[in-house]
């Protein structure tokens, strides 16, 4: 049997020495063995186990739920027909971001129901109406509602698409372990805080206050795949670094 060091793993995998790491600090993969100087040692079914790690991450699920789905008692023929249908349901999100292309490319309008489809989950009537409630006479609100009227189709597509890579973006910091306040979690910051500015002004005191609510609310915690508490703490992080007093924010 043939066991490899954490880098030769690395190379083999395609993945970081440091992924590697974090994914063994949250008990995701666990090298097999370790020498006497306690380096790390990766068996050919630890390796095995990480292709499956790599398969469900690259199908978008969170590394919580790849945990629970790893550990759960499963023979190798039940846990390729999962990942097969994980797979498909992936391949089917892209054929349907492919039509949406295809539909804008004819010049078609895109209808409130073509949108929703476009968006799944994320976009239900019933959301409009509770953040018009909640929010609706504020300035942000308006500056919202102004921008969104003047949305073609392919801007639509466009925001979703860039929703799609920041939720990824995101997905791999979290899997990688990249710490709060890193220059890699300021360029994660910096995406979400103009994904937000696309729409109304965003100081960092506001993407604080906003980012605390995704962690009060599971909707907002589903569509960043889990990772709500996480994007919170680079958020933080780099507020603090801006000179913001975390007990004190106040939206302004």
């Amino acid at each position: 049997m043939t066991d490899h060091t954490i880098g030769e793993a690395a190379d083999i995998l395609r993945v970081t020495t440091r992924t590697l790491r974090h994914w063994d600090h949250i008990g995701l993969l666990v090298p097999g063995w370790r020498t006497w100087a306690d380096h790390r040692l990766y068996t050919e079914a630890d390796l095995d186990r990480a292709w499956q790690i790599l398969v469900y991450r690259e199908a978008g699920l969170p590394l919580k739920e790849i945990v629970e789905l790893l550990d759960e008692p499963a023979s190798t023929r039940d846990a390729l027909l999962h990942q097969r249908e994980v797979l498909v349901e992936r391949i089917g999100h892209l054929h349907r971001m492919v039509r949406a292309v295809d539909d804008i490319l004819k010049e078609e309008t895109m209808s409130v129901e073509d949108r929703m489809k476009l968006f799944g989950d994320q976009w239900k009537p019933e959301y409009q109406e509770e953040a018009q409630q909640r929010w609706g006479d504020t300035p942000e609100w308006e500056q919202s509602q102004a921008v969104a009227a003047n949305l073609s189709d392919g801007d639509w597509l466009a925001v979703k698409q860039e929703q799609d890579e920041f939720v990824a973006l995101l997905a791999d910091a979290a899997a990688r372990g990249v710490e709060p306040g890193s220059e890699e979690a300021r360029r994660v910051v910096e995406k979400h805080r103009a994904s937000i500015g696309r729409f109304y002004e965003i100081a960092p005191e506001k993407q604080v206050l906003l980012a605390r609510m995704y962690t009060q609310d599971q909707r907002f915690n589903a569509t960043y795949q889990g990772h709500a508490e996480y994007l919170l703490s680079l958020i933080e992080a780099q507020a603090q670094q801006e000179g913001i007093d975390l007990t004190d924010v106040q939206w302004r």
